[in-house]
């Protein structure tokens, strides 16, 4: 990995608070995400010890928040498409011309974190769960110590497939095509693993206070999504200028 891949890393934190309205954009896109009401009134409401107004409550926001969830994750794969290309100002804008874009790439970005995300941790914890407090009888307290390993991992390979959604692969291919995926991951892995370290150490800070847990999380995306878009194109670039050199030994030579 070469020097220039830790500039990018702070270039990322950089472009994001250049941004002149980066802390209200952040900030809209947490209550968004997931609504800071939600967050505070969970714990009361599914301990079934709350006040009877949380019972009432809770299902309107969670609704509200239902509909409102696909904006963001839509706002920030356009922060990678941005990130991917190179062109225009990082952080887009938010303008209600462009919520129906950010709902249906914000539905793509789900889609696709299901497959190349959440199932492959999913199993993993699962895995964890039978061998270490099953098998070897570890207290289940210990099995949220079982969560980073394998987010440094599917973290890239989630973006990995976003980057080749946008690249024009469909969205089951770029979902499913574990194999492509696989490959295009460990042309740039050590780039990979290093930004997705970084992220998950932020991200251990931004939601270490619970209610901060929306923002820290859209923050999050914003920045892990600046650094896989220019590692993708890095790797892209070199996989076709290899080709390439194959393709003619000239090339090869020169």
């Amino acid at each position: 990995m070469s020097f220039h891949r830790f500039q990018d890393h702070k270039n990322g934190f950089r472009q994001v608070l250049s941004d002149p309205h980066w802390f209200a954009k952040v900030i809209l896109g947490g209550f968004l995400l997931i609504n800071p009401f939600l967050v505070a009134l969970a714990p009361a409401f599914f301990s079934g010890r709350g006040p009877a107004w949380v019972a009432q409550v809770f299902p309107w926001i969670l609704g509200f928040n239902s509909a409102t969830f696909w904006f963001p994750l839509g706002f920030t794969y356009e922060v990678l498409r941005r990130a991917r290309t190179g062109r225009g100002t990082q952080l887009p804008e938010w303008r209600f011309d462009r919520l129906g874009v950010f709902a249906y790439e914000g539905a793509v970005k789900l889609t696709l974190a299901i497959f190349t995300l959440l199932l492959p941790a999913s199993l993993w914890m699962a895995a964890c769960y039978v061998l270490f407090i099953r098998a070897l009888g570890l207290p289940p307290a210990l099995l949220s110590l079982f969560v980073p390993p394998i987010m440094l991992l599917v973290i890239p390979f989630c973006g990995v497939a976003c980057c080749r959604w946008l690249d024009g692969a469909s969205v089951p291919n770029a979902a499913l095509n574990y194999a492509e995926n696989l490959r295009l991951f460990l042309r740039a892995w050590p780039d990979y693993l290093i930004a997705s370290a970084f992220i998950v150490g932020v991200n251990s800070i931004t939601t270490a206070f619970f209610y901060t847990i929306p923002f820290g999380a859209i923050f999050g995306l914003c920045v892990v999504d600046m650094w896989f878009g220019p590692i993708y194109a890095d790797s892209v670039a070199a996989r076709k200028a290899s080709g390439i050199r194959r393709a003619d030994p000239e090339l090869a030579v020169k």
